[in-house]
């Protein structure tokens, strides 16, 4: 692995953190896109380039690391099996549900020319929530059946095919249940909370593009005021805890469908802000689209601390800012007091689970494997370099410190077989190894009896100090061995 500035100055960060890191504060994580004034991504910046204030006040940098589907790795060696970088996965939701009767949404014929201009349409999908309240899939997330044997990915012209196919499906009048605005909300928030817990298997920075004439902030219902700002906290806490950015497009924001009191357009803003994404009005999809894909090429994983009071309820303003000239960030703009502490144990099985059932490689943690077999004992030993940039080792004392968790899951004929335990590893590495372990990685080695029907296995390692994850999808041929006794 090549030292680069970033990793460098990952040992300042490290001791500036030494005394935050033992407080009984909460790490607070961001995922921050970078543009310059043209509007194109800035992939270079350094921790010293950007600066964190919450409630205006400065907060050091705890982590930091370019996490965009542009970043450069080093190509395999021989017999080396690499997780690459990938486009950020975009789904798109067209809402019909409330759709305003005054207007004929064009939205879909804006993502048909929309889609034809993009170079490739990899990680792209689309759903509806029809007039009747339902989710149709017009190209669904990848599936969680433990299958690795993902079909191709659909060409331009495929996805638009599907799209011009659902439209013409999906046709018809809104549901009268529609009319019900307290029932309308709720459908509302379910869908988007069903897809957003489906996205969140999906480790790294997703985005959202809710295409919708939304629904009020607040509104009189038989003569008492309905307030749905708690459930749009809710729903954008949830999305920002696994790096989910919403993108809201406004339909029809002027003319006939217009909001002209602006209650739906303050819900589209509040979740926008409040999950790291952009507003934009009148079907204008294809910026937002555009725009968000030009978002995930720009990505940076920030992290600092902050302290929350037990029975803390106000609103944290967060503000991230350049020392850079022409920079500009985008992240989510604050958060509510108090969130919820996620235990380590639940997340980390909670992503081993989704991982091993899911045919996309997880990409937030670099992993470089290499794999050699013993015949005589009939086990596989899986050397494993993770780079230790993307994993959260912090300065205690002399030495830096981490944790992390490997398992493996096995595949037969692309299914999911049998997962191994996962193992813990405490990392402790003196300033000496440390700057090695940035030029060469972190090591770690693993044993398995492997089945003679097994074809694939999935190496994945989870940082539960940031909850990243990283996998590596690894083929198995050559000499049959045993099966595991796991």
């Amino acid at each position: 692995m090549v030292v680069d500035v970033v990793r460098v100055l990952l040992v300042s960060m490290a001791v500036a953190c030494a005394g935050i890191a033992q407080s009984p504060q909460r790490l607070v994580q961001l995922n921050v896109a970078a543009t310059n004034a043209q509007g194109e991504p800035v992939t270079d910046l350094r921790p010293d380039d950007i600066q964190v204030r919450e409630d205006g006040k400065p907060r050091p940098i705890a982590f930091f690391r370019f996490a965009g589907s542009k970043r450069a790795v080093e190509p395999p060696g021989p017999g080396e099996f690499i997780n690459r970088p990938a486009p950020t996965p975009t789904l798109i939701l067209l809402d019909r549900w409330n759709e305003r009767i005054l207007t004929s949404a064009k939205a879909w014929t804006d993502i048909d020319a929309a889609l034809e201009r993009l170079e490739t349409v990899n990680r792209i999908y689309i759903y509806f929530l029809t007039n009747r309240g339902d989710l149709f899939p017009v190209h669904p997330l990848p599936s969680t059946d433990a299958n690795l044997r993902a079909g191709p990915e659909p060409t331009a012209a495929d996805l638009r095919a599907k799209l011009d196919q659902a439209v013409r499906q999906l046709q018809g009048f809104r549901a009268v249940d529609a009319l019900d605005p307290v029932l309308r909300a709720n459908t509302t928030f379910q869908a988007l909370s069903v897809l957003g817990s489906q996205m969140a298997s999906i480790a790294g920075r997703k985005n959202l593009i809710w295409v919708t004439h939304g629904i009020p902030l607040t509104e009189m219902i038989a003569g008492e005021l309905m307030d749905w700002t708690p459930q749009v906290r809710s729903l954008s806490a949830n999305a920002a805890q696994y790096h989910i950015a919403i993108y809201t497009v406004d339909q029809s924001a002027e003319g006939a469908g217009a909001d002209i009191v602006g209650q739906s357009r303050l819900t589209l803003q509040m979740i926008s802000a409040l999950t790291g994404g952009r507003w934009f009005a009148s079907d204008d999809v294809n910026t937002a689209l555009t725009e968000s894909l030009i978002d995930g090429r720009g990505d940076y994983r920030v992290a600092y601390y902050s302290t929350v009071p037990e029975k803390d309820r106000k609103e944290h303003k967060i503000r991230v800012e350049s020392t850079r000239k022409g920079v500009r960030f985008l992240t989510r703009e604050g958060y509510f007091g108090p969130f919820p502490e996620p235990d380590p144990d639940d997340v980390e099985a909670a992503a081993f689970g989704a991982q091993s059932r899911s045919p996309l490689d997880a990409n937030e943690i670099g992993l470089r494997v290499k794999i050699s077999r013993d015949t005589e004992k009939k086990t596989v030993r899986f050397n494993i370099r993770i780079d230790p940039a993307d994993v959260f080792l912090e300065r205690r004392g002399d030495n830096y410190h981490g944790r992390i968790g490997v398992m493996l899951a096995f595949y037969t004929a692309g299914f999911l077989e049998e997962p191994s335990t996962p193992t813990e590893v405490d990392i402790n590495l003196t300033p000496e190894q440390f700057s090695q372990a940035m030029k060469d990685g972190v090591v770690v080695s693993r044993d398995a009896p492997v089945d003679d029907k097994v074809q694939k296995i999935q190496v994945m390692v989870f940082d539960r100090g940031l909850h990243g994850l990283g996998s590596v999808t690894v083929p198995i041929d050559g000499p049959p061995v045993a099966r595991p006794r796991l």
